[in-house]
C-alpha cells in the first residue's frame, strides 16, 4: 500500500490542520490505515490501493450514495464511525474481485460495506477500546441529524471528523474506487487516556469476527 506519513510531533501525537487543537495518538492514526488496510486485503485480494495524507474535515457532507455509521465506546472516546462510497464503481469493484455472482445490486453493495464496517470495528473494538465495563453508560447522548436530500448528517456537536480517504484500482477496468472514512468522536474525546493493548502493539493486525445486527 502506497501511505503519505502525517506530520509527527515529539510528544507521539499528530498534530492534523496545523493546530495543537486537534491532536491524535500517532499509534491510533497508524493503527485506523494498518486496520483498514488489513480488512480490504482480506476481503478484495492484493488489491492495489492508496491512502491519502489524514486529516480534520468540518464540513457534514456525505460522500457518495452509501454510508454505513458504527458506534465507537470506549473509557477515553464516544462516538462513530463512517464508510462511506459511491454506489456504481463499489459495485463493479464487487463484481470485477468475485465478490459475488453474476452483476452486483444495492444488496450486494449493502451486504459487503456492512461487512467491511463490522470487520474494521471488531479490529478496532480489540486493539483500542479496552474493557467495556468501564465506560459510564448513564452518559449523555445528542440527537443525529441527517438530511437526505443535502446528503448532510450532523452528529449534534461542532467537533471537527477524523478523515481517511482510500482509493483502491479496479483491477479490471483500472477505474479508482473511493471509500471515505470518519471517526467523529462526538460525545466524548481524551486522547490522553488513549492505550493501544500490549499485544497488539506488537503482533500482525487480525480482523475481529463479524457480528451481526
Amino acid at each position: 500500500m502506497n501511505r503519505s506519513t502525517p506530520r509527527e510531533s515529539a510528544s507521539q501525537f499528530l498534530i492534523l490542520e496545523d493546530s495543537v487543537e486537534h491532536e491524535y495518538p500517532e499509534a491510533l492514526v497508524r493503527g485506523m490505515i494498518d486496520i483498514t488496510d488489513g480488512v480490504f486485503r482480506g476481503l478484495f485480494g492484493e488489491i492495489a490501493m492508496h491512502c491519502e495524507p489524514p486529516s480534520v474535515v468540518r464540513d457534514r457532507i456525505i460522500f457518495g450514495e452509501v454510508f454505513s455509521l458504527i458506534p465507537l465506546e470506549s473509557a477515553w472516546c464516544r462516538g462513530y464511525m463512517m464508510m462511506q462510497a459511491e454506489q456504481v464503481p463499489f459495485m463493479q469493484l464487487l463484481e470485477h474481485t468475485g465478490r459475488c455472482e453474476g452483476q452486483a445490486g444495492f444488496r450486494e453493495l449493502n451486504g459487503m460495506l456492512g461487512e467491511l464496517t463490522n470487520l474494521i470495528w471488531g479490529a478496532f473494538k480489540n486493539r483500542y477500546m479496552g474493557d467495556p465495563l468501564a465506560v459510564d453508560r448513564a452518559q449523555v447522548q445528542v440527537p443525529l441529524l441527517i438530511n437526505h436530500k443535502q446528503k448532510y448528517i450532523s452528529f449534534g456537536t461542532d467537533n471537527p471528523q477524523l478523515c481517511f480517504v482510500y482509493r483502491l484500482t479496479d483491477p479490471v477496468n483500472a477505474q479508482t474506487v473511493t471509500l471515505h472514512q470518519h471517526f467523529v468522536f462526538s460525545l466524548n474525546w481524551s486522547p490522553e487516556a488513549f492505550r493501544e493493548a500490549a499485544q497488539a502493539a506488537t503482533e500482525p493486525v487480525e480482523t475481529g469476527a463479524l457480528e451481526l445486527f
